[in-house]
């Protein structure tokens, strides 16, 4: 295993929960025999840690069971300061910043749909470990999960939204660029929990 394989899979490290699966042995490992991945990986704990404790501060409503139960859409309680919207924006970016681009309107030929059944999508067309070139819209989460906006019209939120509060992650920064814009990416396909993400992603077409 060389350092590039072993940032693959510790970019999906959780610490304390993957300690005993042999491919993160072996990345962990490696981690120890190379100070730069050393280094890469403590940066990385950190933007862990920061993103649990951040999304704990996210009051959850009391009635969220039942309404992801009969499939109607969630009010979140909107913020009474522009200091408590940020800190949201600011935990679910740093989220969607580690995970790589999240993209709506996937392209189908991969056996991928929308960003709201990615995982369905990418289940049945792509293996975990593939490399894949898809497009899309680049979304703030915190927008799109709270109120399910999209689109050029809330891009210049969605950019607010990325640079605010992320101490721990600069690849927000570059794509708060692209926010709201429809982009081409390539990147290798990982799979976590039934989650799936793209890794070491490279910007293919604007």
């Amino acid at each position: 295993m060389d350092n590039r394989e072993a940032k693959s899979i510790l970019s999906i490290y959780r610490p304390g929960i993957d300690d005993d699966d042999p491919q993160f042995a072996e990345a962990l490992a490696e981690a120890e025999r190379d100070p730069e991945l050393r280094a890469w990986l403590f940066e990385q704990g950190k933007s862990y840690n920061d993103i649990r404790e951040k999304l704990r501060r996210i009051p959850v409503p009391d009635d969220l069971g039942e309404k992801i139960v009969r499939g109607r859409p969630i009010a979140f309680p909107r913020p009474t300061t522009r200091a408590r919207i940020w800190q949201i924006a600011a935990a679910v970016a740093l989220l969607a910043g580690i995970s790589g681009f999240f993209l709506r309107d996937l392209v189908k030929d991969r056996g991928l749909l929308s960003q709201t059944r990615a995982a369905a999508g990418a289940a049945a067309g792509t293996a975990d470990g593939s490399t894949v070139t898809i497009t899309g819209e680049v979304l703030d989460m915190a927008c799109y999960i709270a109120f399910n906006l999209s689109g050029p019209e809330h891009a210049d939120c969605a950019r607010t939204c990325i640079k605010n509060g992320l101490p721990n992650e600069p690849l927000n920064n570059r794509l708060a660029d692209y926010a709201a814009k429809t982009i081409t990416v390539k990147g290798i396909v990982r799979q976590r929990d039934g989650f799936f993400m793209l890794d070491q992603v490279t910007l293919e077409k604007l």
